[in-house]
């Protein structure tokens, strides 16, 4: 099983879902974090131009992955789950999720259908659409 996590408490919710499903099959969970290659905000460039901040955008990003993951892992932890890897990924969300799931041999992909904000919940129902058209894979999306 696979879930992609971007931090919200929505994905979080997700992870709880899947952990549950996941130890009553003793199943392995995958925890994938697609990075969008999208700018960093204008007052992040300016403090990296200053010097403020000398970590490159993916570093930032990576640790702030980081952190998602360990509140992930500890949920599914706390379910029960102990077969539990985690992937970074770079690029499209949807493309991304579809082939991790194929090169960890998933029989199912778990999204949720929210992201961190409105307009990023609008966001994230079309890459679950795109997901569920691209997919030769199951796919269940988690309110």
């Amino acid at each position: 099983m696979l879930v992609a996590v971007d931090g919200s408490s929505h994905s979080i919710k997700a992870v709880k879902v899947v952990a549950e499903l996941a130890h009553q099959l003793k199943s392995c969970i995958v925890i994938l974090h697609v990075i969008r290659d999208l700018p960093l905000p204008k007052e992040i460039q300016e403090m990296i131009q200053d010097g403020e901040v000398t970590e490159s955008r993916l570093e930032i990003l990576k640790t702030s992955v980081e952190i998602i993951f360990e509140r992930a892992r500890k949920i599914a932890g706390e379910e029960g789950v102990t077969q539990i890897e985690t992937e970074i990924s770079e690029g499209d969300p949807a493309t991304e999720i579809v082939a991790a799931a194929q090169n960890h041999h998933v029989d199912l992909i778990f999204m949720d259908t929210q992201g961190l904000s409105e307009l990023k919940s609008m966001f994230m129902g079309s890459v679950t659409r795109k997901i569920n058209n691209l997919s030769p894979i199951h796919c269940l999306t988690v309110k």
